[in-house]
C-alpha cells in the first residue's frame, strides 16, 4: 500500500512534469545514498522521491475493536490503523543549479494545483486508498540539517510533503463469538 501510494504521487508527478517541459519521467523512486555511502542517483537530471517518515495518525485513531456480523456469529477485528507519510522530494542536476530550482518548482507547482487524490478520480488508487490528502511540510534549518545528515547525503533543493491518511485496515478477525440466541427472564420475589 505505501509502494503503491508513492509510485502513484511519482507517476502524477511525472505526467505534469511532461505536461509543463515535454520531458520524459523525471521523478524516480529512490534512496538518495546506498549503504555503502555511494550516491543512488543515477542519471543527469532527476526528482528523487524519497519516504522518509511514517506516522500514526493518532487524533483520529480508533481505540475500540470492530465487529462484523455473519450468519449469527460475530467477529472481532483491530482498528483500522491511519497513516501519514513524510515525503521528501529532491531536485538533482549533476551540472546544473539553476535547473535543479525549475524543477522544485514543478514539484511546488504540481502540489499546489492538486493536493487531493480520491479513488473516485484516480481507480488506479485501488478500493483500499479511498483519499490522500497532500501538504507542504516545512522544517526549520536544525530540522533539516538533521534529515539530511540522518540520510546520509549532501542537501540537495528540496520540499517536504506530508500525504495524509493511508488506511491500513486488514479486517482479519482476532476473535469469533457466537450472538445471543434467546434470552429467558425471572423476576425474584414472587412478583411476575
Amino acid at each position: 500500500m505505501i509502494d503503491r501510494t508513492l509510485s502513484f504521487l511519482k507517476d502524477e508527478l511525472n505526467v505534469y512534469i511532461k505536461s509543463k517541459t515535454g520531458d520524459n519521467d523525471k521523478a524516480v523512486l529512490t534512496k538518495l545514498v546506498e549503504q555503502s555511502g555511494n550516491s543512488a542517483l543515477q542519471g543527469n537530471e532527476i526528482v528523487a522521491v524519497t519516504l522518509v517518515n511514517v506516522e500514526e495518525e493518532r487524533l483520529t485513531r480508533a481505540q475500540v475493536p470492530y465487529t462484523v456480523s455473519n450468519n449469527g456469529t460475530y467477529s472481532f477485528a483491530n482498528p483500522e490503523l491511519k497513516l501519514n507519510l513524510y515525503v521528501l522530494f529532491s531536485a538533482y542536476n549533476n551540472q546544473h543549479h539553476k535547473e535543479e530550482l525549475a524543477l522544485l518548482s514543478l514539484i511546488v507547482q504540481f502540489f499546489q494545483s492538486r493536493n487531493v487524490f480520491e479513488n473516485t478520480e484516480f481507480p488506479q488508487l485501488g478500493d483500499d486508498i479511498e483519499r490522500l490528502i497532500i501538504e507542504l511540510y516545512s522544517l526549520n534549518f536544525e530540522q533539516q540539517n538533521q534529515l539530511w545528515a540522518s540520510l546520509g547525503a549532501k542537501y540537495m533543493p528540496s520540499v517536504m510533503y506530508k500525504v495524509r491518511m493511508l488506511i491500513v485496515n486488514e479486517k482479519q478477525a482476532s476473535q469469533v463469538a457466537k450472538g445471543i440466541g434467546t434470552m429467558e427472564h425471572s423476576f425474584a420475589g414472587g412478583r411476575e
